[in-house]
């Protein structure tokens, strides 16, 4: 889209009936279309030549020198929702030729009548792949709009200014093609988390939606509106985890797919392995649905939002077996049934994630998660804390004295007592051993470190807040520096259960020992060894024991060929070749079963062709070719 397209649109999110005038004469002016039946369109044609909206519509027209086209006033029209909404909405424009796959797959894959199918968008948004679909039974049946619109397309949204949109957009569609009529549409404005499509007339005699295609809401779990969360509760598959909103979308769709119908979306991906994703993959698994994935992994099909999606198909029949391909998602049309794995549903862990991957590599995955004990039965695997404003918390002093240390912060000068700071690390930005010192902050910790014995005499430390009168008096500077900022700090604990100054989580706080630290995604295997057993880390993980040479001896393990090609094959994959290490993905990797002698050598031991080979010998993975490190 031009710039100065985006530029000018950007005044116009609020207005949905501004900018639905300027667009609409825009678009029928650089189309040359003056005299119109439609009763609809023609209100939202702009003539008082004296009106701000008429002058912007003048300047708007001046940055088209070619007719506006339908697609590009749909993209339009995605663009000038409200930063808020399509966050609350998790509306996004789906790129055409991804609706046309869809629709086209749909289309070949459903066994009646296309020209009689009754097609739903149970989150349509400004109507996309209505537009997709109506312009196919045009062309291929020779069905008027007209007709299409009151008998083949059925659509819901939430929002009202999407209705509309789709109602602007599906009329002027016809009319660019020369039906210029009055339409009706069967387009509703509610929430599919509780809409009765079984009280639509049309669909209750047709027993349900024949097929329904669509882009359901990505909405993360914490950004979803309170009538939501509670609707989410009618769905079973909501109820593993923290359920985004994409997630019911699935079970709506598919409870209301008459007999011989056919869904198809395009979605995230990360319900294949998540843990709000589990219940989605029962009810697949129990259902024993016939599931299509076309799976994107990493890579990003729409511009500007980091999400990673896969298409899905599911036909209303009974399947014992998923069917799976990775695609390019430019060679999307070039996809052939041969490049499908057909994977068993029962071959496959609900619980712990899918992997769909071939026969051998789920040979080679079984025999290392099978190895000796699983990483999570053996060692700790610990988060780090959440102040949920490292900003403010977390600083690296420029310089320091006996008593104080002294940093920056936004161009202002502060000095913060030494006493309550201790050191930190963020091992997202570790790349290897040798960083480790340079990269220790301070962190400005308001507890106090208790020892308390337990019924058997054990002494046990735990953590507790610095009353704020004793904070203030013995650390002033730190409690005048966080003052600051009292307003931010006290809005992270929306119930007032906490004292202002309080981390925003109580996680983390007390973790003693060494460690091994890991980042959340990495490119390549990447864990760092510290022997502070007091310094606390934030946003990333660590391996927690108090045994140097056991930590030592796993690290050797965890960075090698063999790590590296269960994660490559089992993780969440993220673009420019990063994988998610997170304690999910990792818990079940196993750790070979290794005697003194053994462990001494890998522990002495430098040269990684050597370790490999030794690796691979114990994990019993010789006849398969799994790479070095170095070659991945």
């Amino acid at each position: 889209m031009d710039r100065r397209v985006i530029n000018f649109l950007k005044k116009y999110t609020y207005k949905e009936a501004n900018i639905n005038k300027i667009l609409v004469s825009a678009f029928l002016h650089t189309n040359n279309i003056t005299l119109l039946k439609n009763r609809h369109i023609s209100s939202l044609i702009l003539h008082d030549n004296s009106s701000d909206d008429y002058n912007h519509f003048v300047k708007f027209i001046t940055f088209y020198e070619s007719p506006i086209t339908i697609e590009e006033l749909l993209n339009v029209f995605e663009f000038v929702i409200s930063p808020e909404d399509k966050e609350v909405n998790g509306s996004v424009y789906t790129p055409v030729y991804i609706r046309d796959f869809i629709v086209d797959q749909c289309f070949e894959k459903y066994p009646k009548k296309i020209i009689e199918a009754k097609f739903g968008d149970i989150s349509c948004g400004c109507g996309g792949f209505f537009l997709t679909i109506a312009n196919k039974l045009f062309t291929k049946y020779n069905l008027s709009f007209k007709h299409i619109y009151e008998n083949n397309i059925f659509g819901i949204d939430i929002q009202n200014y999407s209705i509309e949109r789709t109602k602007i957009l599906l009329s002027l569609n016809a009319i660019i093609q020369g039906e210029d009529d009055n339409f009706n549409f069967n387009l509703f404005i509610g929430n599919s988390l509780d809409f009765e499509w079984n009280q639509v007339r049309k669909i209750k005699k047709n027993k349900g939606l024949d097929i329904i295609v669509g882009n359901p809401p990505y909405v993360g779990s914490s950004k979803i509106d309170l009538e939501s969360k509670i609707l989410l509760k009618k769905w079973s598959v909501s109820n593993s985890g923290k359920a985004d909103l994409y997630i019911p979308f699935f079970q709506i769709g598919i409870e209301n797919l008459a007999p011989n119908g056919v869904l198809g979306y395009i979605t995230v991906n990360n319900f294949q392995r998540s843990l709000n994703g589990r219940s989605l993959r029962s009810y697949f698994a129990d259902n024993e649905l016939s599931l299509e994935i076309i799976d994107f992994k990493a890579q990003q099909v729409f511009k500007n939002r980091s999400t990673y999606t896969c298409i899905c198909f599911v036909s209303n029949s009974i399947s014992k077996v998923i069917k799976y391909a990775y695609c390019d998602f430019n060679k999307l049309i070039e996809l052939k049934q041969n490049d499908f794995l057909n994977i068993p549903y029962e071959s496959l862990n609900i619980k712990d994630g899918w992997h769909l991957v071939d026969d051998s590599i789920k040979e080679v995955i079984n025999i290392i998660e099978s190895t000796g004990k699983k990483l999570g039965n053996i060692f700790d695997i610990k988060n780090g804390f959440a102040t949920l404003k490292n900003d403010i918390y977390v600083f690296t002093p420029i310089r320091e004295d006996s008593k104080y240390y002294y940093f920056k912060r936004k161009n202002l000068d502060y000095k913060i007592e030494k006493p309550i700071c201790i050191d930190t690390i963020k091992p997202n930005t570790l790349n290897n051993q040798d960083e480790i010192v340079k990269k220790i902050e301070k962190l400005i910790f308001p507890y106090l470190f208790v020892n308390n014995k337990d019924l058997f005499g054990t002494i046990k430390r735990s953590v507790e807040i610095i009353e704020e009168l004793s904070f203030k008096k013995k650390y002033p500077f730190a409690y005048s520096y966080l003052s600051e900022f009292k307003k931010i700090l006290a809005d992270r604990d929306m119930r007032g259960e906490n004292n202002w100054y309080s981390f925003g989580r109580s996680q983390a706080l007390n973790i003693y020992g060494n460690k091994l630290f890991l980042p959340y995604i990495t490119d390549k295997p990447c864990f760092v060894y510290s022997d502070n057993k007091e310094l606390l880390f934030y946003n990333g993980y660590a391996i927690i024991s108090e045994n140097e040479f056991e930590l030592r001896v796993l690290q050797k393990i965890l960075m090698s060929g063999i790590f590296w090609f269960y994660i490559k094959n089992t993780s969440k994959p993220y673009s420019g070749g990063y994988y998610s290490v997170a304690k999910n993905y990792i818990k079940n990797f196993g750790i070979c079963l290794l005697n003194n002698e053994e462990k001494r050598f890998l522990y002495e031991n430098k040269d990684n062709n050597i370790i490999h080979d030794f690796l691979i010998n114990k994990y019993g993975l010789k006849k398969y070719n799994i790479p070095k490190l170095e070659e991945f």
